[in-house]
């Protein structure tokens, strides 16, 4: 049997809706907004970032002017500074005796910790030290 016209599909032509004046002159006006609106909000945020950025740094300068500060005020005590001189001069009170370890190669022996604990550097070693090793290194050098 052969088909009938009206068997056959029907094929719908979908049709875009075209954009109204009222839409275009929308989308017309927010594309003009961004692009008005793009400098000066990137500038906003750019001085946002800015301001947190020195904030932050203020915080560590004042952070860092309290350390120096406590520092400062430490070495106005006498007894620190006495501590200071005793440990990393090696100076001594009339009448004590100071007593230098030496190690097996017969160099003296460098101090494990400080008065305040280790040093950031590590071990430091006393003027005396240096002073004899600055001596010993001319002498070979000869």
């Amino acid at each position: 049997m052969p088909a009938k016209p009206k068997d056959r599909p029907r094929t719908v032509a979908l049709r875009r809706p075209q954009p109204s004046g009222r839409t275009v002159i929308v989308a017309a006006m927010a594309l003009f907004l961004v692009v008005v609106l793009a400098s000066p909000l990137q500038t906003y945020l750019s001085r946002r970032d800015a301001v947190a950025a020195s904030q932050t740094r203020q915080r560590q300068l004042n952070d860092h002017v309290a350390q120096l500060q406590h520092d400062s005020d430490q070495w106005n005590d006498p007894a620190y500074v006495e501590r200071q001189a005793r440990a990393r001069l090696q100076f001594i009170r009339p009448g004590d005796t100071l007593y230098t370890v030496l190690n097996a190669d017969g160099t003296p022996r460098t101090q494990t910790s400080n008065i305040n604990g280790p040093s950031r550097s590590g071990h430091q070693p006393s003027w005396n030290f240096n002073l004899w090793t600055s001596v010993t290194d001319a002498d070979n050098a000869k």
